[in-house]
């Protein structure tokens, strides 16, 4: 079921949306890594919600789940703009990474600007395996998408230490 919350526009709702997350990601299938993933990516586009865009007049931004048929959607819309030219960050940047980690842990994600509004989007899919030419099943390895274009590959080794964080309760406060 579709679900829409209105985030206060603070770094807290980072957790909230995680809290969000895990359980619609479990009522779609999504377990384990997956869930994992889906939630990080959810913190961080919260996070680059609440930093870099603008907050809705209720000082929110709306947060929705919703399942897609092959696991779970989720989208968080702002009032502000995105410059959609992606730059690599400096080695030595402390920020400028979330779009790539979130394209990095997803099967799909793009970003609408428009409206006055920016709406980021991303699924992640439950693991599913198809037969190969021999009959032996084989694991589909899915890959991030920016704007429906292929941007990353999904073992990158980002994953581990982000996750091992979220799971600490350390979280991710910027992007």
């Amino acid at each position: 079921m579709r679900q829409k919350t209105w985030l206060p526009a603070n770094p807290a709702s980072a957790g909230l949306a995680r809290r969000i997350v895990r359980e619609a990601a479990a009522e779609a299938g999504l377990e384990a890594e997956p869930a994992w993933d889906l939630m990080l990516a959810a913190t961080e586009a919260v996070a680059n919600a609440v930093q870099h865009g603008e907050p809705w007049p209720n000082d929110c931004v709306l947060f929705t789940t919703e399942p897609c048929p092959r696991g779970l959607r989720v989208e968080v819309c702002d009032l502000g703009t995105f410059d959609s030219t992606l730059e690599p960050a400096s080695t030595d940047a402390t920020c400028g990474r979330g779009m790539q980690i979130i394209a990095a842990l997803v099967d799909r994600f793009e970003v609408r600007n428009g409206d006055g509004r920016t709406r980021v989007q991303f699924e992640k899919h439950r693991a599913s395996s198809f037969p190969d030419g021999d009959g032996e099943l084989q694991q589909e390895v899915p890959s991030g998408r920016v704007n429906g274009a292929p941007s990353a590959t999904h073992d990158n080794g980002l994953r581990g230490p982000l996750s091992a964080a979220i799971a600490a309760g350390e979280g991710v406060g910027g992007s």
